[in-house]
């Protein structure tokens, strides 16, 4: 079930977040359902913080377990399996952890178990409950950006893990030069052994959007590498969250997975997550200009070309064909196909069909050659032998 975005008045960024985790959390748990018999859900940071809805559909909880509660109800009907479903729920805040018990006997058919209190000292109490053979999601949504990552790393490094990170870029990048010790220290802890420091530029490149792509580049860059190392992912991710009416990103959602399902599945739903921020920043915009003009505006909803989806996926996509071209070795030498894609897909932001396609439309005009290509096939199986 997607997000309701009349509940997100006034923080649209948590629409475009929470229309993503509804969309992977369903997908992925429907897909990976059938080889574990539990699906564990771990929420570090739960709130409820400014939620509007009247059973925590608005909150990324509220949203986790629908997902995993609708899951759970088409595994049953379709193969007649019934996977246990858990959310485990961190909470320091003692109002808000207050209120989080009013969620679980929203979910009889989910086991609920709430943890009161900052997220690092319950790790081991949260691994204790973990499941042996388990599949773990596990979400990072704190306020604010202090994490001691080398605290998380029994946690994320669990097998049969994921995690997805929300890097609060705009408000670390404020806090990157202040050299208040408590500050530093805090950022250290999130971004060990990377030298993020040394890597900045050493002349001061102010405010200019260049500047703080730079800037983005490097922090993002960062913790991608921390969360990579210490839960030994050999696939971590980003997919930028803008302003509601600002091009300029407000945080990052960082993906940690080990598996090509898992590449699959997040890239179809940052592309859905991608689309539906531009349709909301583009309705905003169209309301301010037409609160600034008292008129409405009649081209509101209408592509303007400054679509920011549209943009990033026809550069990834060029990035991608590049990348796969670059991987396929030259005759009399081959690669497997399967070992081609999930590279190129853990490192530019393209759809895994849009890539087959790609592939095809190579093979089509010579540029690359199939060697176990059949007849009627309109993309290559993972199994297919490549070269140039």
């Amino acid at each position: 079930m997607r997000p309701d975005l009349s509940n997100y008045a006034g923080r649209e960024q948590a629409y475009v977040k929470h229309h993503f985790l509804a969309d992977y959390v369903e997908r992925l748990v429907f897909k990976v359902a059938s080889a574990y018999p539990d699906v564990v859900y771990i929420d570090g940071f739960s709130g409820p913080w400014k939620d509007q809805g009247q059973n925590f559909e608005d909150t990324s909880f509220g949203i986790a377990l629908e997902a995993l509660r609708k899951a759970k109800a088409e595994w049953k009907r379709i193969k007649g399996v019934d996977v246990t479903m858990t959310a485990l729920l961190v909470e320091r805040d003692p109002e808000a952890y207050r209120r989080l018990q009013d969620v679980i006997p929203l979910y009889p058919d989910i086991r609920i178990k709430t943890f009161h209190g900052e997220f690092v000292p319950h790790i081991k109490n949260l691994m204790a409950t973990i499941p042996p053979r388990a599949f773990t999601f596990i979400l990072m949504d704190p306020k604010g950006w202090t994490i001691d990552m080398n605290a998380v790393a029994p946690l994320i490094s669990r097998p049969n893990t994921e995690v997805v990170l929300n890097f609060m870029f705009d408000f670390i990048n404020r806090f990157a030069t202040i050299e208040q010790p408590a500050i530093q220290a805090g950022l250290d802890a999130l971004l060990p052994r990377t030298h993020w420091r040394q890597r900045m530029p050493e002349r001061d490149l102010g405010a200019s959007e260049r500047a703080a792509d730079i800037r983005k580049d490097i922090l993002v860059s960062a913790i991608c590498e921390v969360i990579a190392r210490l839960g030994r992912y050999p696939y971590v991710m980003e997919t930028p969250v803008l302003y509601p009416t600002k091009d300029r990103t407000f945080y990052s959602l960082i993906y940690a997975t080990r598996s090509d399902v898992g590449i699959e599945v997040f890239r179809e739903c940052q592309h859905d997550a991608l689309k539906a921020q531009d349709i909301v920043r583009d309705q905003l915009k169209a309301d301010r200009r037409a609160q600034a003009t008292l008129m409405n505006d009649m081209f509101a909803g209408a592509p303007t070309g400054n679509e920011f989806a549209t943009k990033w996926m026809a550069e990834q996509e060029q990035a991608a064909r590049a990348a796969l071209l670059a991987m396929i070795p030259e005759a009399p030498a081959s690669i497997r196909y399967g070992d081609v894609w999930p590279a190129v897909l853990a490192k530019h932001g393209v759809r895994s069909r849009r890539l087959a396609r790609i592939a095809a439309e190579l093979r089509s005009a010579g540029t690359v050659k199939f060697l176990d290509w059949a007849r009627r096939k309109q993309v290559p199986d993972d199994d297919y032998r490549v070269q140039r």
